[in-house]
């Protein structure tokens, strides 16, 4: 028993290595190769000098907790608890957040006070946000340049995207997937407006994603007219349109089109962020 306690309390054998003792920047180096979550439960938690690396601020500059699988599984409240982690050790310094299913209105809130330079936010399938709440957060981010919001059931309507527009006038990237059975639309007199109409107000656009959106032809070519800049076009499930001669040739300055017709095979559900 003695001789088995000396063996374990020995030095490790001569040629091997000590990963306590790799430098700051080497494991800053490796970290940024790992997502958010990886960080958070794995790999800052081995010994103190990872720790201490785990906390650097840059390293915080773009928070991802969207694709990995734990997301699926664990608990919202768990998640989120995380996630503010993630924010304070950013020191300011965030400029990009997506989350799925567990983002409420106090999480938002919370990475808006804390995250002046803010530029990217993707969301997706985040069922308690509401309408209001993330206008009043987009009203205080000025540098927002892209935005994701990807089937989240409470989010929408012609009013929102036209202040949304109206709010981050620096938007360059807009993403929006609404479930296509939804009735999003509302009347003005007899003529039916939808959601995506309201994206006449984002002028600085370069890239536009509709999925499985409400969307007409007319209202389609009033974007295009309104967003002389855009060069990234998807419409994939936007079933009201008609692809014809006259759209084709509208739709001519941009660079690279997807058309409501195109194969599910061609890219997922879920746009990337």
């Amino acid at each position: 028993m003695v001789a088995r306690m000396d063996a374990l309390s020995s030095p490790p054998p001569s040629g091997s290595r000590d990963w306590s003792e790799l430098p700051l920047d080497a494991l800053s180096s490796v970290f940024t190769k790992l997502g958010t979550v990886d960080i958070l439960m794995g790999a800052g938690l081995v010994c103190r000098s990872w720790l201490k690396a785990a906390k650097e601020p840059d390293l915080w500059r773009s928070v991802h907790m969207s694709h990995h699988r734990l997301v699926e599984v664990m608990d919202g409240e768990v998640l989120r608890a995380m996630a503010k982690v993630a924010m304070d050790r950013s020191a300011g310094q965030l400029e990009v957040f997506v989350g799925k299913y567990f983002v409420d209105c106090e999480l938002l809130k919370y990475i808006w006070d804390r995250s002046p330079c803010l530029k990217g936010l993707g969301l997706s399938y985040c069922g308690c946000l509401t309408n209001e709440g993330l206008i009043n957060l987009f009203a205080k981010s000025p540098l927002l340049e892209d935005l994701m919001l990807m089937f989240c059931k409470r989010i929408g309507g012609h009013d929102f995207i036209e202040a949304t527009g109206k709010a981050c006038k620096q938007l360059k990237r807009f993403s929006l997937g609404k479930e296509f059975l939804d009735k999003s639309w509302t009347f003005s007199g007899s003529k039916m407006i939808t959601d995506a109409s309201g994206i006449t107000a984002m002028h600085e656009l370069l890239s536009l994603s509709l999925i499985e959106c409400h969307l007409t032809n007319d209202e389609l070519v009033s974007i295009l007219d309104s967003c002389p800049h855009l060069e990234l076009l998807c419409l994939r499930g936007c079933n009201n349109i008609v692809v014809n001669s006259t759209l084709r040739a509208k739709c001519a300055r941009i660079k690279e089109l997807t058309l409501p017709n195109a194969c599910p095979a061609e890219s997922d559900r879920e746009e990337e962020f």
